[in-house]
């Protein structure tokens, strides 16, 4: 391994060394045990490629042997090699050539299979999908990804290759066409009222079933996963390593389960040893001698903070003139002094999920572009999405507070190389790595017991449910004062919780129905009358997305309304703070429209509308309608066509400063079809920054489908249920 590694050994003696490599590609053959060394040693030669000179033709035959055929190359190929590389190029995708494991899950599918999947971040799972669309053998498709940021990933790259063929749709509320592509999350899934027809569907980063993940957000993807199930649609599940799935699971999902450790690139782990005192200038350290493009990861913003602060005081790098343009408009739109704005300025990129996605978006992209040459981020970034990151440092063990495991680690580090950009990938360990134990997934959608939560249950049909799991059912439903219709219809909230606040209502219905029953916007008394129900009834903690009492609920929601901005709203947090703190303004802002306006508010909100309708109407014949403000409060009190471009790349400030040119916006569908009708002359009054983003945008939609396409039915705006993890 050493001297295939080392390019001054192979220019000294190219011969012998490939000599070596293919004696021990040889005996992999035989003895499979050694695949995983075997692999390494001639991917450390494809690294080195120039270093062989003449010889290098030789490789190429070793690149075969293991299967690696989208690095051959084909100007040295002929008969048997050139034949197998040409055999590994998908249908209606000529461009691409797969490596021979991803052929192998390719031809099962087309095969209709139903195939899950474990594998390596470099294994390049999410090029089967593509290949497995550019077939054309299926006209309905859905790609169930963890987060918003994946969505946009997955939106760009099928809109390019093919949007002259497929509609892709990422809001439950747009209009179907011919063929289309469904890219959502899990909450998106669920707010379909009914499940489109699907012919194939995919889940990423399936090992997010598991509850010991994220408890909440793992029940409603079980939740959309038995939906999907329910159409009888062929499957393709997929994600890192896993050591095992339940027995279960292939059995009666009549499923392949393929784990394989085949990697396209070379990991190297590298221990930096230091302590909680000199953490920060080790890393300062490490990174003056990193010339590449870098990965930091930290285990929550804060940290994210701290580190970004640190190699900004470094002046490790001048300011960049190739960002000058963006740093100027987040300090114009956000606040000067917000670290996010000073990195950049810096060469530095900030990833976390309290910063706006079209903000993120772009960090990753000019990240990927070389206009930022570090790029410090958690959790929510290591979920996926897909960077060019020569070297990975690991600053942090935990996300969050939590430590991670090795499933967890293994993630992180495979974010280091990527094919064709690096065949070697360096990661620093600041922390010694966890144990080597690789997890069992359970799915409580298949493996019931009595910790599998009602707020699921109440979702299955009886025949799909255990005895155990009937009879909690049967007892739910005596006990229950509500529908059972109603309690499924508040999708991802506990029933009991629902009960308990339905019989508050009940036993004290005179206090109640004049501070419930109201249309349109409630006054302050209405407004803080739900935010307590909902506080005291739904929320689970004490403190979540910079909110710690119904209280301070209700008022944030006030002073969004009548700001209806967000440059206002930070202003107006700096204004309260005793020692002003831009960061924290900043950051608690974002992560309240994030947490509580975009996502759980409207989401709660509808789930109180409905109890209390099913308790008013039949004492009353009246009851409150909720949905407008609902809606109002969702698209932060503008339309819902520019709040979802946001996840296309154009913050907010930027939409609504074009909304004039979009003609109409109301809708999501309306909002994507201006965009592409935008015309330069539409952009002078932006700043460079802002035409950068709105020309991005339109050449990510791709080519508009051609075929007709037909309403899917009266659908609320009320769609986007999408919280996400703020790590």
């Amino acid at each position: 391994m050493s001297k295939v590694s080392n390019p001054e050994a192979i220019t000294n003696d190219p011969f012998a060394i490939l000599k070596d490599l293919t004696s021990a590609v040889n005996q992999s053959t035989v003895e499979r045990f050694e695949d995983r060394e075997v692999q390494m040693m001639v991917l450390y030669a494809l690294e080195n490629r120039s270093c062989f000179g003449e010889y290098a033709v030789i490789l190429d035959s070793l690149l075969r042997a293991r299967g690696l055929y989208p690095y051959l190359d084909t100007e040295s190929l002929y008969g048997k090699e050139l034949l197998s590389h040409e055999a590994h190029r998908p249908i209606g995708l000529e461009e691409i050539v797969l490596h021979q494991e991803q052929a192998e899950v390719y031809l099962r599918l087309m095969a209709g299979e139903n195939v899950v999947l474990s594998a390596p971040t470099s294994f390049g799972k999410s090029l089967v999908v593509d290949a497995v669309v550019a077939s054309g053998k299926y006209q309905n498709i859905a790609v169930v990804v963890p987060t918003i940021a994946l969505i946009d990933e997955i939106r760009r790259r099928l809109s390019l290759r093919f949007g002259q063929t497929y509609k892709v749709i990422t809001h439950a509320s747009q209009a179907l066409e011919a063929r289309n592509i469904y890219v959502m999350t899990q909450e998106r899934i669920l707010d379909f009222t009914e499940m489109p027809q699907l012919d194939f569907f995919v889940i990423d980063e399936f090992y997010k079933l598991d509850p010991r993940r994220d408890a909440d957000r793992s029940f409603l993807l079980n939740q959309a996963f038995y939906r999907l199930l329910k159409t009888n649609a062929q499957f393709y599940m997929l994600g890192p390593n896993i050591e095992r799935v339940p027995d279960s699971f292939s059995t009666s999902l009549r499923s392949t389960f393929i784990s394989t450790p085949y990697a396209t690139v070379v990991t190297e782990q590298i221990r930096i040893e230091s302590s909680k005192h000199d953490a920060l200038e080790k890393l300062i350290s490490l990174c003056k001698e990193l010339d590449d493009s870098t990965l930091i990861y930290c285990a929550s913003p804060a940290s994210a903070r701290r580190v970004a602060a640190a190699l900004v005081s470094s002046r490790l790098m001048e300011r960049s003139d190739e960002v000058a343009s963006a740093t100027e408009w987040v300090a114009d739109n956000y606040h000067p002094d917000w670290i996010v704005a000073k990195a950049m300025s810096y060469g530095v990129g900030v990833h976390h999920g309290k910063i706006p996605r079209a903000l993120s978006q772009y960090a990753v992209r000019s990240f990927n572009e070389g206009k930022l040459r570090f790029l410090v981020c958690t959790s929510t970034l290591i979920e996926g999405v897909n960077t060019k990151a020569k070297n990975v440092v690991i600053y942090d063990n935990r996300v969050a507070t939590k430590k991670f495991d090795f499933f967890t680690f293994n993630n992180i580090r495979g974010r280091s190389g990527r094919m064709f950009q690096h065949f070697v990938g360096k990661v620093y360990l600041f922390n010694a790595p966890p144990q080597d134990d690789l997890p069992f997934v359970d799915v409580p959608l298949i493996n019931q017991s009595p910790t599998t939560p009602d707020s699921l249950l109440v979702q299955l049909e009886d025949i799909d449910l255990t005895d155990e799991s009937r009879a909690r059912m049967v007892e739910l439903k005596k006990n229950s004062d509500l529908s059972l219709e109603l309690i499924r219809s508040n999708s991802g909230i506990d029933p009991s919780a629902q009960l308990r606040l339905a019989a508050e209502i009940r036993s004290n219905g005179s206090k109640y129905f004049p501070l419930l029953r109201w249309t349109g916007f409630p006054d302050y008394d209405q407004l803080e009358a739900v935010c307590t129900l909902i506080w005291n009834f739904f929320v689970q903690s004490s403190r979540m997305g910079g909110v710690y009492s119904a209280k301070q609920l209700s008022f944030r929601i006030d002073r969004l309304r009548k700001a209806r901005s967000v440059r206002k709203l930070i202003l107006n947090e700096l204004a309260q703070q005793d020692s002003p703190d831009a960061d924290a303004a900043v950051e608690d802002v974002l992560d309240f429209v994030r947490t509580w306006a975009s996502f759980h508010f409207p989401r709660y909100l509808m789930a109180l509308d409905r109890i209390q309708r099913e308790i008013f109407e039949p004492w009353t014949g009246v009851a409150g309608n909720y949905s407008a403000y609902a809606a109002s409060v969702e698209n932060l009190f503008s339309s819902s066509g520019l709040v979802a471009l946001d996840e296309y790349g154009i913050p907010l400030q930027v939409a609504e400063k074009i909304s004039a040119n979009l003609g109409d916006h109301s809708t999501v569908d309306g909002a994507i079809a201006g965009l592409r009708g935008i015309r330069e002359v539409h952009l002078d009054k932006l700043s460079v920054f802002e035409r950068e983003l709105v020309i991005s945008a339109q050449k990510s939609l791709g080519q508009a489908s051609r075929t007709p396409s037909k309403p899917q039915g009266d659908l609320p705006d009320v769609t986007k249920r999408d919280g996400g993890s703020q790590a």
